[in-house]
């Protein structure tokens, strides 16, 4: 090789360094976005996705004596977090109801609208008196912008501007006890 030549390899080596780095760091971010761990490049780490924390709401059939029957409950949710204990627990609001059908499922009780916290309204005229609209049926509703959401189907959003249902939480059976697990994916709004 001639003096030129390696010169010049030298200097695409050295103007490529630069580059090579930003790549470097761009990786790090796209795979916190592929899987979101705790720390920076721990691929193998636990997800901060949020978890159940004890004590989890568990309910027994004896809780739900007739068809239609809402009880509130509070949820613990852990999000691990850049601070001194290393996660917070936050409580989030929950109805669990029994269909007709002998279902039984919960959702939260925060509005997707703008996350007020909306009510369980059983009589239809109560609905129609408080909220403009008088369902078929048991309905949720908010009390802050009139969002009206059928349980009976999957939460659907009837009336007002509520952009979708609201979240769903994991019911387990275990025995003769339901136990509820886990909130669905995703934010208020």
């Amino acid at each position: 090789m001639t003096d030129g030549v390696r010169r010049r390899v030298i200097l695409k080596t050295v103007a490529a360094l630069p580059l090579a780095a930003t790549f470097g760091l761009l990786i790090s971010p796209f795979l916190r976005y592929l899987r979101p761990t705790l720390k920076p490049l721990d691929i193998l780490g636990q997800s901060d996705q949020p978890l159940a924390e004890p004590p989890i709401p568990t309910f027994t059939d004896k809780d739900f004596p007739d068809p239609w029957t809402c009880l509130p409950f509070m949820f613990n949710q852990k999000y691990l977090e850049y601070n001194p204990e290393g996660a917070e627990v936050r409580k989030i609001p929950g109805f669990i109801v029994k269909l007709p059908t002998g279902d039984v499922v919960a959702y939260s009780r925060i509005c997707p609208h703008l996350g007020c916290i909306f009510n369980f309204v059983k009589d239809p005229d109560e609905c129609a008196k408080g909220y403009n609209f008088k369902p078929a049926g048991p309905v949720f509703a908010c009390p802050c912008h009139l969002s009206v959401y059928d349980i009976a189907q999957a939460g659907k959003v009837v009336s007002g501007p509520a952009p979708r249902p609201p979240r769903k939480f994991e019911v387990k059976k275990v025995g003769e006890s339901y136990q509820v697990v886990a909130l669905e994916a995703g934010s208020i709004a």
